[in-house]
């Protein structure tokens, strides 16, 4: 089946839709290994496209610059969570081509459905869900130290740390520290979380030898005949006194071995990055079976280490970022694209 898709002589249109603007330093790595692999990508905004006509008003790089170009609907449609803000748009462009991003459904829901099915026990996190004021203040009494952050992808902003006192708390709110009293964490409630689904979760001290905050992000994703693939296992560093370890937040990141060896050790440091790199191997295929509805094209696995080196899953994103490792990331990614048009198009075919 991969042979003949391989042997189609039809150039794959890989539409990468995004909420607004220009394209940027990594959809230009896209349309490079896009190319590399006889495709052909253009770019474009919700606001690019004509339903009536199904025209689009897109930009195709050529000759190291990005030209204007009235396509027709594209073969197959790579997505993020913002583009699909105008429904009508997209619901028009996926009754024509498969897109390949689908959301998880939030914190909440991510860890809901890996709790149901029971795997992964060891490395789940004590959590409570916070929805109301009433549910604040009794999760703030089930530890000593915690986190609250947003239920969706917060990258690292508007995360508070708690740490209980005699009076009350001492949180650590977005790098701010602060003394609050048990009556006033109504007060608190209203500024920062205001009614919005947040996550209280124990704390685990993931902190470098120098008292960072920091995580490893385990990047897969599919790519040829849709399988599984590690992109990079990397660290990631907070700085200052921030709680998340975000990069676009200030911090850096590291290679992971290098990072493990210094904080834990040779021995230990190597074990800890097997023990990840057998979990990138097994996560993505059982997480994937928690939901049937539809294919997970990328995960992006935070992982923290405390200090006696057990890993615990911090959260589980369906759009990681690339970064600094734009190219290694779009090879794969428009591989799985390619596939996903090629797969659209032949069961499309037997439908006739």
């Amino acid at each position: 089946m991969d042979e003949q898709r391989v042997a189609t002589k039809k150039t794959v249109v890989i539409g990468m839709i995004r909420g607004a603007g220009r394209p940027g330093k990594g959809i230009v790595a896209n349309a490079h290994a896009a190319a590399m692999q006889n495709a052909k990508l253009i770019y474009f905004t919700p606001d690019d496209v004509d339903i009536n006509t199904k025209k689009i008003n897109a930009l195709h790089y050529v000759d190291g610059q990005w030209q204007p170009i009235v396509s027709d609907f594209p073969d197959v449609i790579e997505n993020d969570e913002r583009s699909l803000w105008r429904k009508d748009v997209f619901f028009a462009l996926t009754q024509n081509a498969p897109f390949t991003m689908h959301l998880l459904g939030g914190k909440r829901t991510t860890f809901n459905r890996i709790k149901k099915a029971g795997i992964y026990k060891e490395l789940l996190i004590p959590d409570y869900s916070i929805n109301t004021l009433a549910d604040f203040t009794q999760a703030v009494e089930a530890f000593e130290r915690f986190v609250i952050k947003p239920m969706r992808g917060s990258q690292g902003t508007n995360v508070s740390y708690f740490e209980r006192t005699e009076e009350g708390f001492r949180v650590n709110h977005i790098g701010t520290v602060s003394e609050i009293r048990t009556v006033d964490l109504p007060t608190f409630y209203n500024e920062v979380i205001g009614g919005k689904p947040f996550l209280l979760q124990r704390y685990i001290e993931s902190r470098s030898d120098h008292g960072l905050p920091f995580d490893i992000r385990i990047h897969v994703r599919r790519g040829t005949g849709a399988r599984w693939q590690l992109v990079k296992i990397y660290a990631r560093i907070g700085a200052g006194d921030t709680i998340a370890s975000n990069i676009s937040a200030g911090g850096s990141m590291a290679e992971a071995s290098a990072f493990l060896t210094v904080q834990f050790g040779q021995d230990k440091g190597r074990q800890i990055l097997n023990d990840l790199k057998a979990l990138a191997k097994s996560f993505p295929a059982k997480f994937q079976a928690l939901y049937p509805e539809f294919m997970i094209d990328a995960l992006g696995l935070d992982i923290g280490i405390d200090r006696d080196g057990k890993p615990w899953i911090f959260e589980v994103n369906s759009c990681p970022g690339a970064k600094f490792f734009a190219l290694e990331a779009a090879i794969p990614r428009m591989e799985y694209a390619i596939w996903l048009a090629q797969d659209f198009a032949e069961r499309q075919r037997a439908m006739i």
